[in-house]
This record gives C-alpha cells, sequence and structure tokens, in this order.
C-alpha cells in the first residue's frame, strides 16, 4: 500500500508530540495506491551473469535493489528534543514516557501510520546505583511505540546500531559466545583488529549485543550509564559518553585508494568477475560493507579519479587485519574526517 498526501498543519496539543508529528496527513488529503513494485531480482546474491543477462534481454528495470527495509534491532534516539513513548501505533495515544536524545532502544516490530513509520521498540531500564548488587531482582524493560521515520521529509527519529563489517577494538578481545545472553557458553575470542560481520543486534543486560555472520554473539559496546564496577569487570575501550566499546563499526562513505590496480568484482566474492581496476589515489563511494574470508570488503555506487565520477556497481576489498587497499576521508552524508578520527580508524584496523 502507498500512501501520498499533503502536509497539513497540527495544532499541537499537551506539548509532547515531536517535531515531526507537526505536519501530519489528514484523511482528505491522503491518497492510498494499491499495487506491486519490484524490491529486487530474487537470484541477487548470485555470481553466474543472471543479473547482467536480464538487463540486456530488454528488461525495464537496472540492476537494482530498489528499495531498503527498515531492520529491526538496535536504536539510537537522535532527535534533538527526544522521542515520546507512546502505548499505541496511534500517533495520538497516551505518552508513556520521554526517551532522551542518545538513549538506545530495541525496535522489534515496525508499521505505517499515515506519513509515519512507527515502531514498537523495548526501552531497557536506565541504571542505578546498586542494580549489579548480587540477588538483587533487575528493573523490566518498558514497551511502547516511537515515531521512526517521516516519508515526507526523510527525517528520522532514531538511528540504527549499524550491521555490516565490524573490528575489534577490546584490548583483552571480543568474547564469541553461543546465545545472545551473556552468561551464554563461549565459543572462542577474538583478538583485537579481527573483523566480523554482524547481521542482528540486540540489546541485552546492559550491553548491546550483536549476531554474528559466522555464528555466535559478541558485545559491541555497553550502554552509558551502567555502573563503574560492572564496567571496569567487563574490559573493553572507554567511550567519551562513559560507555565501553568491544567492537567498531566499519563506517560508510568515500575511501581513497592507497594500492595501485585494485580490482572492483562484480559480486562479494572475491573470486567473481573482475569488472575494472582502480589507480591510486582514486575515490570510492562505500554503501555497504561486509566481510569475506576475514577481509572487509565494500559495496559501490560510485568512483572518482582526476576530477572525473561516474556510477558503477560493484564491490572491492578495503582491510584486513595485516593489510589496507583504501582509507576512509569522508563520511556518509558529507562530513570529512578529523585528523584524530584517521587515527582511531588507522589503529583499529591496525
Amino acid at each position: 500500500m502507498f500512501q501520498r498526501g499533503r502536509a497539513k498543519k497540527k495544532m499541537e496539543d499537551d506539548g509532547t508530540h515531536e517535531d515531526e508529528d507537526d505536519d501530519s496527513v489528514s484523511d482528505e488529503n491522503m491518497v492510498k495506491y494499491s499495487g506491486w513494485i519490484s524490491v529486487q531480482w530474487a537470484d541477487e546474491e548470485e555470481e553466474d551473469g543472471n543479473v547482467a543477462a536480464r538487463l540486456g534481454s530488454g528488461s525495464d528495470e537496472d540492476a537494482g535493489p530498489w528499495t531498503e527495509p527498515i531492520p529491526l534491532g538496535v536504536y539510537r534516539i537522535s532527535f534533538g528534543a527526544g522521542l515520546p513513548l507512546r502505548e499505541t501505533p496511534e500517533r495520538d495515544s497516551a505518552v508513556l514516557d520521554k526517551l532522551e536524545r542518545g538513549r538506545c532502544v530495541e525496535v522489534v516490530e515496525t508499521t505505517v501510520k499515515g506519513d509515519r513509520v512507527r515502531a514498537r521498540c523495548l526501552v531497557p531500564p536506565l541504571s542505578q546505583e546498586g542494580d549489579d548488587q548480587p540477588g538483587k531482582k533487575p528493573a523490566r524493560f518498558q514497551s511502547g511505540w516511537i515515531s521512526l521515520l517521516n516519508a515526507l521529509t526523510g527525517a528520522s527519529g532514531a538511528s540504527p546500531v549499524p550491521l555490516g563489517a565490524y573490528v575489534a577494538v577490546a584490548e583483552g578481545g571480543c568474547v564469541i559466545t553461543e546465545g545472545g545472553r551473556l552468561d551464554s557458553k563461549e565459543k572462542g575470542t577474538l583478538n583485537p583488529g579481527s573483523c566480523i560481520e554482524v547481521v542482528a543486534t540486540r540489546i541485552e543486560e546492559g550491553t548491546v549485543r550483536g549476531l554474528i555472520a559466522a555464528g555466535g554473539h559478541v558485545t559491541l559496546f555497553v550502554l552509558n550509564g551502567v555502573s563503574t564496577n560492572r564496567l571496569a569487570a567487563m574490559g573493553g575501550t572507554k567511550n567519551p559518553d562513559g560507555g565501553r566499546m568491544f567492537a567498531m563499526p566499519v563506517p560508510l562513505g568515500t575511501y581513497q585508494v592507497v594500492q595501485n590496480g585494485l580490482s572492483v568484482t562484480t559480486g562479494l566474492s572475491m573470486n567473481s568477475p573482475v569488472s575494472m581496476k582502480l589507480k591510486v589515489n582514486a575515490c570510492a563511494e562505500i554503501a555497504e560493507t561486509r566481510v569475506e574470508g576475514g577481509r572487509v570488503r565494500g559495496r559501490l555506487t560510485a568512483v572518482g579519479y582526476g576530477g572525473v565520477a561516474k556510477e558503477v556497481s560493484g564491490w572491492m576489498s578495503l582491510f584486513e587485519p595485516t593489510q589496507r587497499w583504501a582509507k576512509i576521508v569522508c563520511f556518509k552524508g558529507g562530513r570529512p574526517i578529523s585528523p584524530h578520527q584517521q587515527q582511531e580508524q588507522a589503529q583499529a584496523q591496525a
């Protein structure tokens, strides 16, 4: 079901609506469409040239994908004034709480209400002194609904914890467990600098945990507000907000090639056909990261060299624990990387 509408001003009632609620779409201005769209080619992951063959056989669609799912998992509130947590998906339902900017929640369900994507989320309780005392029962999670996305403006009230490639940064390594719980059976330990691919996230006992593609779970970071004693016991690398980081996401954005003749392949696998080679200092826009054979691979959407840029589609190697093929020079969205951040990235990838 598609919905299109003209924004109509709405008076604030109790002052608890987030700013994006001020531009709601009334029923009389809503136009509803019913039909089908293409999401992606069914065999997109195959590397036998089927997509290219279809494109050359009179298809009226490009390589795609043409839509992007809104993922479930852990989100961080990014709206400056915070977001109201409401009782139901309806945006005028009772307010249960106000979620401040920077707080993490776990989104378990999404739905569309007018021009908003609404999300049911589980909100972990804020840590208090004494919560880690033996015998004390843990506080319960709160459940409610928030506005995740304004479809008219593209504004988002919360940002997902990234999926894709991560680098272990904890000095003592990252423990891999079989299950999501912290006390689940251990499978092994990732050495600092190891590359992993996170495919899902969840909140568990004051930590954000990641399900990795190779199987098992790791702690990505500890939520702000966890007691000092517990943080010291868990280890990890200190964050400016007082939390601890165990694995760092590989950022999306513009990467500069540092080794001449870097191959761009048609598929994720390093053994897939080579479509082009990049010269040293060429720049590539990376829209997705994955891990293949312990190496971080990036999906390109554009390349530039000598002031000339063009759209491309393919994958290239970014780095592995002992070697680097490209370095990030600008984050996704156009924010340049600072010298301090470059140093952090180099240390994480060293």
